[in-house]
């Protein structure tokens, strides 16, 4: 996707809240974020757009993933978006979430972070 597309969603979203649910599907990424008082998010069709800046591709092995992640640390990783025009995120219920940023012919820029442990996943 987009990388100025994915740091604008993380910059809004963390005016409503501090964590981010990530949810990917073989059709669609949504991002949404909830709080006492007030909700939203963006949902972002798989698509193969020939506009850079429209494109979003979304490869999955069928299962839905919903795992949240703190918009603290995503909004230090969009800092890298000056550097590299598309992202590629790397979402697994087994492993931290990869954020790529592909640098022309420098090579790749890789973040990691782990996902949010909520209190009900503690208790199981």
């Amino acid at each position: 996707m987009s990388s100025s597309e994915f740091s604008r969603i993380c910059r809004e979203l963390y005016a409503i809240n501090e964590t981010v649910n990530i949810e990917v599907d073989k059709n669609y990424i949504k991002f949404y974020v909830n709080n006492e008082s007030i909700g939203g998010g963006f949902t972002l069709e798989s698509n193969d757009s020939e506009n850079e800046d429209l494109q979003c591709k979304i490869e999955t092995e069928g299962n839905v993933i919903n795992l949240a992640f703190a918009l603290r640390y995503l909004n230090m990783f969009t800092k890298a978006s000056s550097i590299g025009q598309q992202v590629n995120l790397y979402l697994s219920k087994e492993f931290p979430l990869m954020v790529q940023y592909k640098l022309a012919e420098l090579g790749v820029l890789k973040f990691y972070l782990a996902p949010r442990i909520s209190n009900e996943d503690e208790n199981k």
